[in-house]
């Protein structure tokens, strides 16, 4: 247990200075003059980097091990958050999220799939529930720091926290994480080609509900602070503490919720999750007071924390042998995905007819996601799992 204590504690330092920066940037980059579409270039530019970079990533990383592709990611993160400092336009942030973007596509797959080769089969659900945790803790606790500090110094106090809470996780994994030893990691190994896994319907059925996921984490990232600031007059402060009881209900659930998964049927999970999510944001434009605006971030949290492990852990389940970095990288590929064409169609239609409907778009999309990702998944009772590890023939000296 003691590699996922280290990887979990790392990952919470990582998303918990992201968590300071991320959610401010929209407010951050109307100081340049962005308007909507703007701000929603400026996320998407990390996610399209991230997007291109996720399935080699993921790939390379099950034939060369984890280890210095994280402490790469971490490093990359640290060097993001001096560019923030230095930046002066608005161009200036899209190229240092798009920087970011090499970051993220690093560290999340290959942690993921770290995790993936430590988990003893059944336990799936448990063991993402774990790591979830401490990855949506850190999520949880960067809006509401990052607000506090916003409030109290500026912007760019938070950006030097981003960098010194990333160089503490390359830290610990520098001198306390072990390279991941499983046999899928190993140079005798060779994943399945990507087409391969596509042809599972329940990882693709998953990929459709983290497609729906990535929507609602664009609304809620970079619509919602927006609509927050427009709809009342609120502090920086409460903005953040909005954003961060979303993830921190989220977080919460992930472990009691990735026992539950092992449990019971995880399609199911995925399906009450996804529609509860769309339910809250199509909501929301619905609100007229602070309290209306929390209790939706509590039910959306609530929702995504029910789901998310179960979808993980049904990837999990389909993967034997080498594949488990491609897995993971394929369900953040899609995740990136939607955060770079999320932002884009909200920002559209923030622009050219209301943000209420942009809310109204997020949740028809999670619906939607969810229905295709329930059809497809339900037929793990009736499908072979994904392809197995293939293993290289043995070369033998004359």
């Amino acid at each position: 247990m003691q590699p996922l204590f280290i990887l979990s504690l790392a990952l919470f330092c990582t998303m918990l200075g992201n968590g300071v920066v991320a959610p401010f940037l929209p407010l951050y980059a109307q100081q340049f003059g962005a308007a909507g579409l703007g701000v929603g270039f400026l996320f998407s530019a990390h996610s399209t980097v991230r997007t291109f970079l996720l399935p080699v990533i993921g790939r390379v990383s099950d034939r060369w091990g984890r280890k210095n592709f994280l402490l790469a990611g971490l490093l990359f993160y640290a060097l993001s958050s001096v560019g923030f400092l230095l930046a002066n336009s608005i161009v200036a942030l899209i190229l240092i999220m798009a920087f970011q973007g090499i970051a993220t596509a690093m560290v999340q797959p290959v942690s993921m799939a770290y995790v993936g080769d430590l988990t003893p089969k059944g336990q799936e659900g448990t063991y993402t529930g774990y790591v979830n945790t401490a990855f949506l803790g850190g999520v949880a606790g960067g809006p509401l720091l990052g607000g506090v500090i916003k409030d109290l110094f500026n912007m760019q106090a938070s950006f030097v926290i981003l960098g010194v809470l990333s160089l503490l996780s390359l830290f610990l994994l520098l001198f306390f994480l072990p390279e991941s030893h499983s046999h899928r990691t190993r140079a005798n190994t060779i994943a399945p080609p990507l087409r391969q896994f596509l042809s599972c319907r329940p990882i693709l059925g998953v990929a459709c509900f983290r497609l729906g996921y990535s929507f609602a984490n664009a609304i809620t990232w970079v619509f919602i602070p927006l609509l927050a600031a427009r709809l009342l007059p609120l502090k920086t402060a409460q903005i953040g503490l909005l954003i961060s009881l979303n993830v921190l209900v989220s977080a919460l659930l992930q472990a009691p919720c990735g026992r539950l998964a092992d449990r019971v049927n995880k399609v199911s999970l995925i399906g009450i999750g996804g529609v509860l999510s769309a339910i809250a944001l199509g909501a929301f434009p619905l609100s007229t007071t602070f309290w209306h605006l929390l209790l939706l971030n509590v039910l959306a949290g609530a929702a995504a924390g029910l789901a998310f492990p179960a979808h993980v852990a049904l990837a999990m389940e389909q993967v034997h042998g080498a594949g488990m970095g491609t897995v993971m990288s394929l369900l953040l590929t899609v995740h990136s995905l939607g955060m770079m064409v999320g932002p884009l169609l909200f920002g559209f239609i923030a622009d050219h007819i209301s943000l209420a409907s942009a809310f109204y778009s997020a949740g028809l999309i999670g619906v939607l996601a969810t229905g295709a990702c329930y059809v497809l998944a339900n037929a793990h009772l009736a499908e072979p799992q994904a392809p197995a590890v293939v293993e290289k023939e043995p070369v033998v000296a004359d």
